[in-house]
């Protein structure tokens, strides 16, 4: 992409900058020839959100004493952490993301006494649902923010209630605030029309708390960390093949040692930047989660021309873990195929900014999940790229562009959604164009300190 700074195209101004310092680099080098100049740049993300928020819940299923060390502060898994201290776990801080739960064990969790505010927490309220759906002794109401109350809930609460859980919409519009009256459910096997982690998630969660055995398959393999979870901590789970698994009891999970990651999904930001700032210096990202099921951005970039390689690969609580090294990249459209979609969900928003300074623009289809994220993300991206001048093509499921040779200044709306507010902040610091933003508050959702990273760029 050319973005028109003054009287230079950005890519020439980008290229006169590097010549320059080249020739400054070449002429230290040769003067101080003692010292070694080494411009890699390393960062780190924070803890990865999915993660945190299931080592919650597992905690809460566990009885005793656990440790979570890696925990992302944001507000998300905040909130889920809260909710759960609410109904009778012990939670102390050890400081730096790491913290002492204590459960007294599932069966002796107790009803909250007031309402359960997951704010912005798709994630938490959809997963803690199932939960307390198989719990007899629980009685509670989950809710949000005003975000959240608009996000479909039918596609959990259906399936919960063929187990014979208590689940209603308080407004009777299949969103939330919900309530739940916790019931002893029955075995249940189902077959999902659509490849979401949560809503596998929630009816495996519903089955560990009810101590009943679970038949699940879906449509597309999606993120698996609720899986691992259950093989870490020694249950028995059987997979017929990558979509088919069964988990039956006995659940006799005891307090464990989780180890968080950085989220994949956080990286994405940087590694775009990486890829898309110019220069000749590799980006480092330093102990990202490299789930296999997540990593479907590297996959995708690296097939647009991206270099991305990863270094240090080891195994945390089942979940694999390394570092990315990012080597600026031209990049291409692609045809993104359909079955890389539901490990790509959450970053297409960056993904689609990387499309902005690719050869041939950019497409995405077999998208319409995106349609009930914070925001509707399709109606999201759109309406931004097309206040930027950007032509864009909206279907009911993705969007697509041709090549980019410019963008304007202009307002983005964030449509309270922080991976859009991410994206165009990623984008203004690429191309050097002026974007302000109506709030950028969602951020502290799942990233605090993003911005603090973005200015040191």
């Amino acid at each position: 992409m050319v973005v028109r700074k003054g009287n230079l195209g950005f890519r020439q101004t980008l290229i006169k900058k590097r010549q320059i310092a080249k020739y400054f680099l070449e002429k230290y080098n040769m003067l101080q020839p003692q010292f070694k100049l080494n411009a890699k740049k390393e960062i780190y993300v924070p803890g990865d959100k999915s993660i945190s928020h299931r080592s919650v819940l597992f905690c809460a299923l566990s009885q005793g004493k656990s440790e979570i060390h890696g925990f992302l502060e944001g507000e998300d898994p905040l909130h889920t952490l809260h909710c759960f201290e609410s109904m009778g776990l012990s939670v102390s801080s050890l400081g730096k993301g790491s913290y002492t739960v204590i459960s007294p064990g599932k069966e002796n969790l107790k009803s909250p006494q007031g309402v359960l505010d997951f704010g912005n927490a798709g994630t938490g309220i959809r997963l803690s649902a199932g939960l307390l759906a198989g719990l007899p002794q629980i009685q509670a109401t989950l809710t949000g923010d005003a975000s959240l109350c608009k996000r479909p809930m039918a596609r959990i609460m259906n399936p919960l209630k063929e187990m014979g859980a208590d689940i209603v919409s308080v407004e009777g519009n299949d969103r939330a605030p919900l309530r739940i009256q916790g019931k002893q459910l029955k075995d249940y096997s189902y077959h999902s029309p659509i490849a979401s982690a949560q809503i596998k998630s929630a009816l495996v969660l519903a089955a560990l708390s009810s101590g009943i055995s679970i038949d699940y398959k879906e449509s597309e393999v999606s993120r698996d960390h609720t899986e691992n979870m259950i093989r870490f901590l020694g249950g028995n789970i059987i997979h017929h093949s990558p979509i088919h698994f069964t988990v039956k009891p006995p659940y006799l999970f005891e307090g464990a040692k989780y180890v968080i990651p950085g989220d994949i999904s956080s990286a994405a930001f940087f590694i775009v930047f990486g890829l898309c700032g110019g220069g000749s210096e590799p980006l480092l990202i330093k102990n990202i989660g490299l789930n296999p099921s997540r990593i479907g951005i590297i996959t995708v970039l690296q097939n647009m021309g991206g270099k991305i390689e990863i270094v240090a690969k080891r195994v945390e609580c089942g979940e694999e873990i390394g570092d990315l090294l990012i080597f600026p990249s031209k990049l291409k459209r692609i045809v993104i195929t359909e079955d890389l979609i539901p490990s790509i969900i959450d970053e297409i928003p960056i993904l689609t900014v990387a499309g902005l300074f690719s050869e041939g623009g950019f497409q995405i289809s077999h998208a319409e999940e995106l349609r009930a994220k914070e925001s509707d993300r399709i109606h999201s991206m759109v309406s931004n790229l097309e206040k930027l001048g950007i032509q864009v093509k909206e279907v009911k499921d993705g969007y697509e562009f041709d090549e980019v040779s410019s963008i304007q200044k202009t307002k983005i709306e964030t449509f309270m959604d922080h991976r859009i507010a991410m994206s165009f902040a990623i984008l203004s610091k690429l191309s050097g164009v002026e974007l302000t933003f109506d709030d950028t508050s969602w951020v502290d959702t799942s990233f605090p300190g993003f911005f603090d990273i973005l200015k040191s760029m």
